[in-house]
């Protein structure tokens, strides 16, 4: 993530997490926090600095490779890095936290494979404890889909509402869809998505269908990837990235998220497991 080029797509991952403070900080003075899916690590790492210091965090991810690397660059006394695979079985030990959260993973679970994921997260978390994951909005763009090869489902402020009110999909009562929104972020988003952005795409997803079954030819397509991404990271870039510019425009939204359609680039979905609240079969 933090090599990536589009700096927009760096504030949209930043501004996650700021949301996620954000709502964090109502919630009380001592929190032992889980993170599922925290990749390098890097973002983890600067949460960690700046959230209060009676807080802990545990980040999580699948990758032995990337938590090796999270600890080797970012060891800090209030953040340490462990294994879970939130495909697997095994969120028991989620159940001391007051608060999990979970960063644009959702959209890359199929419908079931997130449902179960909520569910056992329902089974897992002490009554009061919160759980808060984030995904990008496509309420803005033409299609519902951007053809992104390791997203299974991509949601729009409408199509996640509808899903959480469905009581076999969610299984947590109490809930609430927040937006970042700015018009800037989105309307550029759109329009490169629009002009190549989803060509792109689809045609990465073709070549990833077409090798997935061949271990030999989905290697090479790996290999030739991570050259184009690494050549593509290094290439010289000529216009300077106003960031206060882009943070001026930028807002997290709270109440009547469902009138920003137009200026929404992502979702924020605070979760509560409620004092008497019963399992949901």
């Amino acid at each position: 993530m933090e090599q990536q080029r589009d700096r927009r797509l760096l504030l949209h991952h930043c501004a996650n997490y700021a949301a996620v403070l954000a709502l964090l900080r109502e919630a009380g003075q001592n929190l032992s926090l889980f993170e599922l899916g925290c990749g390098s690590g890097a973002l983890s790492s600067a949460f960690a600095r700046v959230m209060p210091a009676t807080w802990s965090l545990v980040a999580t991810d699948y990758s032995a490779a990337l938590l090796a690397h999270a600890r080797r660059h970012y060891p800090r006394a209030n953040l340490c890095f462990e294994q879970l695979d939130v495909r697997q079985a095994g969120l028991g030990r989620l159940g001391g936290a007051d608060a999990v959260f979970m960063l644009e993973v959702i959209e890359h679970l199929p419908l079931d494979r997130a449902s179960r994921l909520l569910h056992e997260l329902h089974r897992a978390l002490r009554p009061g404890a919160r759980f808060i994951l984030t995904t990008l909005d496509r309420a803005a763009f033409s299609r519902p889909f951007s053809g992104y090869p390791p997203h299974c489902i991509e949601y729009s402020f409408r199509s996640i509402s509808g899903r959480l009110a469905d009581e076999a999909w969610n299984p947590f009562r109490r809930f609430r869809v927040h937006r970042l929104v700015s018009e800037r972020v989105t309307t550029e988003a759109v329009r490169g998505e629009d002009r190549l952005g989803y060509a792109l795409n689809r045609l990465h997803r073709l070549v990833t269908t077409l090798s997935r079954n061949h271990v030999e030819a989905d290697r090479l397509r790996q290999q030739v990837a991570a050259l184009v991404f690494r050549l593509y990271a290094s290439w010289p870039q000529t216009d300077r990235f106003d960031l206060d510019a882009y943070l001026e425009t930028l807002s997290f939204v709270r109440t009547r998220a469902e009138a920003c359609d137009r200026s929404s680039f992502g979702l924020v979905v605070e979760l509560v497991r409620e004092q008497s609240e019963p399992e949901r079969r």
